[in-house]
């Protein structure tokens, strides 16, 4: 099971999250809320999805001896007006160049494997997960 833990610094609303690998990495808000000292929560969202498509993308294009000079995996996410502002569509945008000839239907293939069959990401924010809550006293 994946766990991570996100602690309040104390600083407004910015916190410190930790993963079971050991990893680490900050959220925070814009004023007057927050000190716009790191990453949003939804920035962070799209860019896990970005990150998770873009390494099963890499693996895949080498897999199927592709000359992968470069990738870049833009991701835009549009919010609804009313709160919880979830988000209503998500797009993803590989940008790619090459050292060589490509073959165009591996790339495509290598890509819609990378985000349909490889991400867990992608495969939780398209179909939906349930989410429960819970509290306990420290």
């Amino acid at each position: 099971m994946a766990k991570a833990t996100a602690r309040w610094t104390g600083d407004k609303v910015k916190f410190d999250i930790e993963s079971d690998s050991g990893h680490s990495v900050s959220i925070d808000e814009p004023p007057i809320f927050g000190g716009d000292l790191a990453m949003r929560p939804t920035e962070m969202l799209l860019a896990a999805l970005g990150g998770c498509t873009g390494v099963n993308a890499v693996l895949l294009l080498k897999k199927y001896k592709q000359p992968l000079k470069s990738l870049e995996v833009m991701v835009e996410g549009e919010q609804d007006k009313d709160w919880p502002r979830a988000f209503n569509k998500i797009d993803i945008t590989f940008v790619l160049s090459w050292d060589g000839k490509h073959d165009k239907a591996l790339v495509e293939e290598a890509l819609e494997l990378a985000c349909n069959r490889y991400c867990p990401i992608h495969g939780t924010l398209s179909r939906g997960t349930k989410i429960e809550h819970h509290h306990k006293d420290a």
